[in-house]
C-alpha cells in the first residue's frame, strides 16, 4: 500500500455528505425563544478581540515603511466595521524587555528618570492606528516581567514598589496619549497568568487611577481586569470574600478555559462581573497541508473547528462573553515559539506579502453575523466535549445570538465529527418574521478541489418545516463551521470575498542583501528605533546615532536586567532577520564592543530557522562571537565549535566579523583573517541572519550578506505532507506536532517505513529529527548511502545532505532501516528568489528561471573571463603555506620555463556551467556506513583536521574523470573541496597534483605537540576573508595580496 495525499479517498469524499444525510440521525430540538435573551449588562457579546505582544506585531513596522497599502489592508481586515474580522478590542503587553514566548517586547521606561517612550516596538502603534480605522475599539495592557528599578523598590518596602509600579504605568499611559492620543478603557491590572493575585497592587492602582489629578484625560473611568490566570480562578473566590477588591475589579480574565464556576457565575449574575476569555489561541494548523491527512484541514487540536467550539462553549459553560485571539496578525518570523498560529500571516516584510489564514475566515464567521451588544439566547446555547487545553469528542456545539430588540439572529454550530448534526430549531418571541434563514458553511474540500475551494460559502436557504412556519430543520456538515442568519449574506464569496485585496506576491529576500543603516527621518518616525526587519529573542536592539551615522546598539545592560515572567527566562541578547530560506551564502558585519571584559562578547550569525530548538537560549545556527579579552568562538547552537585567541585587534575599535557556510562548512574570519573551518555532524540547511551580544552596549554596523556563486544561494522547502511525496504504509501521519517542526506537521517512520519522490535541482536535504536512525538512500536508482547511521538530529537540522548531483530531474528512495525518525521537510537548492516551494519546476515559470541565469551565467562568463587563477602549483603552494605572502618575482619579460614535473598550463576558457557533469552509472558507488556518522570537524588556530574521503551525508560521489583542460585550472567547486577537505573524486585531484590526499592533510593536519605550541604563543590565522571569498567564488586570488602577518606555524 502506497500513501499518495494527493489521491486519498477521494471517493469516499465525493459522496461523504449524501451518505451521511440518509442515515438515521435523531435531531437534537433547540428553542430559540425571544424572552429568554440574557438582558444582564454583564452578559452581552462583546465581539472578538487580540493581544499584540510577544513580538508578535513587530514585523508591521517594516509593512508600514515599505508597504503601506499591504499595511493598512491588514489594519482594515482585522479592525474596520462591516468589512473584515472586525475585532473589537486590544490587549497589549506593557513590555519589559523580557522574553514572553516569541519573543521580546520593548520596555517604556528602563530606569526611574526615562521619559516612557512609546515608539519603542510595534504594540502602542498599531493600537493607534486600529483605533484610527475603528474608534469605537477598546484598548488595555497587560504586563508580562517587570522594569527592574520597579522590583528594586518593593525590595525596599512593598510601599516603595507600589509607587514605582504605578510610576510606570502612569508615565506609559501619559505617553500613549502625548504621542498617539491613546486613551486606554482597561488595564489588566496583575502579571500575565499569575497563580497568586496581587490584592495589594489591584486596590492601589485603583485608588491612585480614581484620585490622579495630573491626567490628559480621566483615569478613574479606566476599568479594572483580573487576573488572566490560566487554569485557575482564585481572583473570582477573593472578590466574592472581598467587597473592596470585587468593587475595584471590573472584569474578569481566564486564559486557555472555557469554564468558570460557582464564584464566576456568581460575580457574573449577581454582582455584575463581565468574564472574558481574555487569551486564546488563534488556529494552529496550516490547512493546505493537513487537509492531505484528515480531508478537512479544519479538525484536530489547535484547529479552526477546535478554536470555534471554545468560542461557543465559553459562554455556556463559563459565561465568557469576549474572546481574545494571540495572535490576530503573525508579524513574527515562522520558527518563532508557538508560530505558525494566526487569523493574518504578515512574515514577509521586504515582499509586502500576507496571506488570509483559516482563522481571518474563523472570526468572520462570528464577526460579521453578530454585533457587539447583542444578546445570547439562553436555551439556545450549548456546548460539550473533553476540554484539555483543546476540545475534543463533541456532540453539540452551537451559540445562539439576537439583537437588543430580537429585529436579527444569528446561530453559529460547529461539528468536527464524520457525520451530519441535525437539529430542530424553534423560533419564537423574535420581532422578525421567521420565513427563511441565509447559511454560511466553511467546510473542507470535494475530490479534487482545492483545500479552501469550500471556506466562508453562502449554503442553502433554510425554510420553514411544512406546515410549522417556525420550526426549521439545520444539517449541520461533518467537519464544518456554520453560521445561520436573517442578515444579509448577498457579499459573502468565499476566499474571493475581498476581490479588491490583492497582496503581493511571496518571495525570498534576494541576495546580496546589505543593511547600511540608511533611514530618512521619515521612516525613522514611523519605526522609531527598531532596526529593518529584526526579531528580538533576547535584549533590545536598537538604532542609535553615532558620529559615523546609524549603528545597532543592544541597549540592556546588567544595571537595568528586567524581572523574567514566570513562565519564561529571557536568553542573552539574540535578534534575527531575513529569509529562513537563504541557504549558501557569506554574513559580515562590523562589530565594537562597549568593554574590554573577557565575559563581553558580540557576534553574528547565520542559517537561523528557529527559536525553540534550543529552548531557554533561543540560540540556533552557526554564529561566530568577539570576546573583551581577544578571544573569539564559533558556535554551533548552543556548543562550541571552535575557539582560539586573537592577537592586535582591539575589540572596543570596529572589527569586522564574518561568517562563510558553502556545503557542508562553515568558515569563520575576523578582519580578514581566517580562524576556523567547522564541519557539523547534523547541518542546519537554510535560515536567516542573526546578531547576538552580552548584556553589554555592544554595537553592529555595515551588514553585508552575499550569495555563495558556486551553489544555489535559496531552497525550496516541500512540507512532508506536501504533494509528490509517496509513503508506504508504515507511517504515523502528525497533523500537529510541535511547533518545533515547520508547519507543525510531521510523518514519523515505523519498522519497514519507506518514502520516495521526484525532485528537479542539483540535491536535496532530508530535514528531520533522528534518533540511532539508519537510511538507506537511492538516488535515480543508485545506492548512495547503505545503512547511513545517524545518531542524533534537532528539528529543522538536516539528517543527510546531498549535494553535487547534475542539475534536472531526479528520483530519491528513501528507506529507514533502523531507530527513530520523523520527516519534517525536504530542501532543494534553489537559484531564483520568487520560485514557488515545489519538488519539481512549475512550468509556468521554468522558461523566465531559464532565461534569467542564462543572463547572469553570461555575465560571470565575462567576469571570469577578466579574472586571474591559480595554477595548480600556486595553490598547492599556498596549502603548503597558508598565512604566508608567496615570495615575489620579477616581473618576467618573457613566459618563464616550466619545471619538468609540472604540465604547461594551457590557456583554456572558463565554462559558463560550473554545475557538476552527469556521471556514469559507474561513478555511483555506496557509502560506508560509518561515514554516515563523520565527527564534528573543528579547527582552531593552528590547524585543520586531516582530509578524508568524503562524509556521506554530504557530498555526492558522482563526478567524471578530470578533463585534460581541468587538470591544468581548477574549478570553484574544486577549489572549495580541497579547501572543505571533502573532495569528491580524490584520486583525481591526486592526478591534478602529483600530490596524495594524505600529503595535502599533512599540511592541515599539524601534531599534537605542535598544536600545543602553537596555542600557547597564541598563533593567529591570518588568511584574509577577501581571498577565501575568491577562492569560494571561483574568482582567483591575487598572488601580490597584502597580509596583515606572516604565520608563526613551524
Amino acid at each position: 500500500m502506497t500513501m499518495d495525499f494527493s489521491m486519498k479517498n477521494n471517493k469516499i469524499v465525493n459522496h461523504f455528505s449524501n451518505f451521511k444525510e440518509r442515515s438515521t440521525i435523531t435531531p437534537m430540538e433547540v428553542l430559540a425563544d425571544g424572552t429568554q435573551a440574557n438582558e444582564n449588562p454583564a452578559a452581552c457579546y462583546r465581539g472578538l478581540g487580540c493581544v499584540s505582544g510577544n513580538n508578535s506585531s513587530r514585523l508591521l513596522l517594516d509593512y508600514k515603511v515599505e508597504h503601506p497599502h499591504a499595511y493598512e489592508e491588514i489594519m482594515r481586515l482585522l479592525f474596520q466595521k462591516d468589512y473584515g474580522a472586525g475585532l473589537t478590542h486590544i490587549k497589549l503587553e506593557l513590555g519589559a524587555d523580557v522574553n514572553s514566548s516569541s519573543g521580546t517586547e520593548p520596555c517604556t521606561k528602563r530606569s526611574l528618570n526615562e521619559p516612557a517612550d512609546v515608539t519603542r516596538g510595534a504594540g502602542f502603534q498599531f493600537a493607534a492606528d486600529a483605533k484610527a480605522i475603528n474608534p469605537d475599539i477598546t484598548i488595555d495592557m497587560l504586563r508580562w516581567g517587570e522594569p527592574k528599578w520597579v522590583t528594586d523598590a518593593f525590595v525596599i518596602s512593598q510601599e516603595h514598589g507600589l509607587r514605582a509600579r504605578y510610576r510606570w504605568y502612569k508615565e506609559t499611559l501619559d505617553a500613549a496619549y502625548a504621542v498617539y492620543g491613546l486613551k486606554f478603557d482597561y488595564i489588566s491590572a496583575d502579571q500575565n497568568e499569575t497563580d497568586t493575585p496581587d490584592e495589594a497592587w489591584i486596590l492601589y492602582l485603583r485608588h491612585m487611577l480614581d484620585n490622579e489629578k495630573n491626567a490628559p484625560y480621566d483615569y478613574s473611568k479606566i476599568k479594572l481586569i483580573a487576573s488572566d490566570e490560566v487554569g485557575t480562578r482564585n481572583i473570582a473566590e477573593q472578590m466574592v470574600d472581598n467587597s473592596v477588591l470585587r468593587n475595584a475589579v471590573d472584569v474578569i480574565g481566564l486564559h486557555y478555559t472555557t469554564f468558570g464556576d460557582s464564584y464566576t457565575n456568581l460575580l457574573n449574575e449577581a454582582y455584575g462581573k463581565e468574564i472574558w476569555y481574555s487569551e486564546g489561541i488563534a488556529p494552529c494548523n496550516v490547512p493546505e497541508l493537513t487537509v492531505q491527512a484528515d480531508e478537512s484541514g479544519l479538525v484536530g487540536k489547535n484547529g479552526p473547528i477546535d478554536v470555534a467550539n471554545r468560542i461557543i462553549n465559553s459562554y455556556y459553560n463559563g459565561k465568557m462573553v469576549m474572546y481574545e485571539f494571540q495572535p490576530a496578525v503573525a508579524a513574527y518570523y515562522d520558527g518563532a515559539c508557538y508560530a505558525p498560529k494566526q487569523l493574518i500571516r504578515a512574515w514577509e516584510p521586504w515582499s509586502g506579502h500576507f496571506v488570509l489564514d483559516i482563522g481571518f475566515w474563523l472570526a468572520m464567521h462570528f464577526s460579521r453575523f453578530a454585533r457587539k451588544g447583542w444578546m445570547y439566547v439562553n436555551g439556545a446555547c450549548y456546548g460539550d466535549g473533553e476540554e484539555n487545553h483543546a476540545i475534543a469528542n463533541t456532540t453539540h456545539n452551537f451559540m445562539t445570538l439576537t439583537a437588543p430588540d430580537r429585529s436579527e439572529m444569528s446561530m453559529f454550530f460547529t461539528n468536527e465529527s464524520e457525520d451530519v448534526r441535525i437539529y430542530t430549531v424553534q423560533v419564537k418571541d423574535m420581532a422578525f418574521e421567521p420565513t427563511v434563514f441565509s447559511s454560511v458553511i466553511t467546510k473542507g474540500p470535494s475530490g479534487r478541489q482545492a483545500y479552501d475551494a469550500n471556506w466562508f460559502r453562502i449554503g442553502k436557504k433554510i425554510r420553514p418545516i411544512r406546515n410549522h412556519r417556525d420550526t426549521f430543520t439545520i444539517k449541520v456538515p461533518p467537519r464544518s463551521i456554520m453560521t445561520v442568519t436573517t442578515m444579509d449574506v448577498s457579499w459573502v464569496d468565499g476566499v474571493n470575498t475581498f476581490p479588491a485585496v490583492q497582496p503581493h506576491l511571496s518571495s525570498r529576500l534576494t541576495l546580496p542583501y546589505t543593511e547600511n543603516l540608511q533611514y530618512t527621518k521619515e521612516e525613522i518616525a514611523v519605526r522609531g528605533c527598531a532596526p529593518r526587519y529584526m526579531t528580538d529573542q533576547g535584549g533590545a536592539f536598537e538604532l542609535v546615532e553615532t558620529e559615523d551615522g546609524f549603528a545597532i546598539c543592544q541597549k540592556i545592560t546588567p544595571q537595568i536586567m528586567p524581572t523574567n515572567w514566570r513562565f519564561r527566562g529571557t536568553p542573552l541578547p539574540l535578534t534575527c532577520f531575513g529569509d529562513d530560506k537563504w541557504r549558501s551564502y557569506s554574513m559580515e558585519a562590523e562589530v565594537k564592543l562597549a568593554n574590554l571584559e573577557e565575559h563581553n562578547f558580540a557576534g553574528i550569525g547565520i542559517r537561523y530557522n528557529s527559536t525553540v530548538t534550543c529552548e531557554f537560549t533561543s540560540m540556533c545556527g552557526y554564529s561566530g562571537r568577539l570576546y573583551g579579552d581577544g578571544s573569539w568562538k564559533l558556535m554551533d547552537m548552543e556548543s562550541v565549535a571552535a575557539e582560539g585567541i586573537t592577537q592586535h585587534i582591539d575589540p572596543k575599535q570596529w572589527n569586522k566579523l564574518k561568517l562563510v557556510v558553502l556545503g557542508n562548512a562553515i568558515f569563520f574570519f575576523i578582519n580578514g583573517n581566517f580562524l576556523a573551518k567547522y564541519t557539523p555532524q547534523c547541518m542546519i540547511n537554510s535560515g536567516r541572519a542573526s546578531l547576538c551580544s552580552e548584556y553589554a552596549w555592544n554595537m553592529f554596523r555595515n551588514i553585508h550578506l552575499e550569495p555563495a556563486s558556486v551553489q544555489p544561494p535559496y531552497v525550496r522547502r516541500v512540507d512532508c505532507f506536501g504533494n509528490g511525496i509517496l509513503y508506504n504504509e508504515n507511517w504515523e501521519v502528525h497533523a500537529m506536532e510541535s511547533y518545533h517542526f515547520y508547519n507543525r506537521t510531521s510523518m514519523e517512520a515505523k519498522t519497514g517505513a519507506e518514502f520516495s519522490c521526484t525532485f528537479e535541482g542539483s540535491g536535496i536535504a532530508i530535514v528531520g529529527t533522528a534518533e540511532n536512525a539508519e537510511f538507506t538512500v537511492l538516488i535515480d536508482g543508485h545506492t548512495m548511502y547503505e545503512n547511513c547511521f545517524v545518531p542524533s538530529c534537532l528539528p529543522r537540522q538536516a539528517c543527510l545532505v546531498i549535494d553535487q548531483l547534475p542539475e534536472g530531474t531526479h528520483s530519491m528512495r528513501v528507506f529507514i532501516t533502523g531507530g527513530k525518525f520523523k520527516l519534517d521537510v525536504l530542501e532543494i537548492p534553489e537559484m531564483y528568489p520568487r520560485m514557488t516551494d515545489t519538488l519539481t519546476v512549475p512550468a509556468n515559470i521554468r522558461s523566465t528561471v531559464a532565461a534569467e541565469l542564462r543572463q547572469k551565467r553570461a555575465a560571470q562568463a565575462v567576469q571570469k573571463d577578466s579574472a586571474d587563477f591559480m595554477d595548480a602549483d600556486e595553490m598547492l603552494w599556498h596549502l603548503k603555506h597558508p598565512f604566508t605572502e608567496p615570495p615575489k618575482q620579477p616581473e618576467p619579460t618573457e613566459t618563464p620555463e616550466q619545471p619538468e614535473e609540472t604540465a604547461e598550463t594551457p590557456e583554456t576558457e572558463i565554462p559558463e556551467n560550473t554545475d557538476v557533469p552527469a556521471a556514469d552509472d559507474a561513478d555511483f558507488t555506496e557509502a560506508a556506513p560509518e561515514a554516515s556518522a563523520a565527527a564534528t570537524e573543528t579547527e582552531d588556530t593552528v590547524a585543520e583536521p586531516q582530509a578524508e574521503e568524503p562524509a556521506a551525508p554530504e557530498q555526492n560521489p558522482t563526478e567524471q574523470p578530470a578533463t585534460e583542460d581541468a587538470a591544468s585550472e581548477l574549478s570553484a567547486e574544486d577549489i572549495f573541496h580541497v579547501l572543505s577537505g571533502t573532495s569528491p573524486h580524490s584520486s583525481e585531484y591526486d592526478a591534478l597534483t602529483n600530490q596524495s590526499i594524505e600529503e595535502i592533510s599533512e599540511i592541515f593536519d599539524a601534531s599534537e605537540e605542535q598544536a600545543k605550541a602553537a596555542k600557547a604563543s597564541d598563533v593567529e590565522m591570518e588568511w584574509s576573508a577577501d581571498k577565501m571569498q575568491q577562492f569560494l567564488n571561483g574568482e582567483g586570488i591575487d598572488q601580490d595580496a597584502d597580509h596583515s602577518a606572516e604565520s608563526q606555524q613551524s
